[in-house]
Formats: structure tokens, sequence, C-alpha cells
């Protein structure tokens, strides 16, 4: 997961867990509110000193924002990526290990006339 997206599901979720809209939590932060759509949309990447006013309006540490199984949202993801990766190495290593003993078999068959 990239910085930008557990940043945009870490501000999502503190946001909507301080009952926050993002009218709201702009005005506290003092900025636009097009400006915290932007950055919960990835298409805007706050400077340090705004980073700073968003945790002290949610009442977090800079750093929560950017823990990468902060929020409930991204611990369900991360999970959920590592879930999928060794579900499909498992696959990929029963495919494998089954294309090579069918070649085997081949092998032999084909040996054996």
């Amino acid at each position: 997961m990239s910085v930008r997206e557990i940043l945009k599901a870490n501000l999502k979720f503190y946001r909507k867990e301080r009952g926050l809209t993002q009218e709201q939590l702009a005005e506290k932060i003092n900025c636009n509110p097009k400006y915290i759509s932007g950055i919960e949309s990835r298409n805007k990447f706050p400077s340090a000193e705004t980073i700073d006013a968003l945790a002290d309006a949610l009442e977090i540490s800079p750093a929560q924002l950017f823990d990468e199984k902060g929020s409930p949202e991204n611990t369900v993801a991360f999970n959920a990526q590592k879930f999928t990766d060794e579900v499909v190495d498992g696959l990929h290593n029963l495919v494998r290990r089954d294309i090579l003993n069918f070649l085997d078999k081949k092998l032999q068959i084909q040996s054996k006339r």
C-alpha cells in the first residue's frame, strides 16, 4: 500500500470516527474543503504543517496518519492482501507440482513406448 493510500484511508477513517465532515475538518485547520477531498482522493499530498494540523484536529499523532495498520480499514486491507498473497502462492505451488507430476507421467509413458 502506498503512502498516499495509507494517508487517504487513515484520514478518512479518523475524520469519520470523530464525526466530522470534510467541511468541518477543513474549518478546524483553516483550509478549503476541496483540499481535504483532494487528500482523501489521493490527488493532493499535504505539507508537514498541514499533517500536524490534521493530526491535532483529529486528536491523534501525525504518525497515526501514516501507520499502515493504523485504521481498521487499513488492517482489513493489509490482512486481505496478505491472505490473498498466501493463497496465490499456495495455488501456484500446487499447480506447479501438478504440472510437474503430469509431465513426469507423460515422460514415463513416452519412454515405455
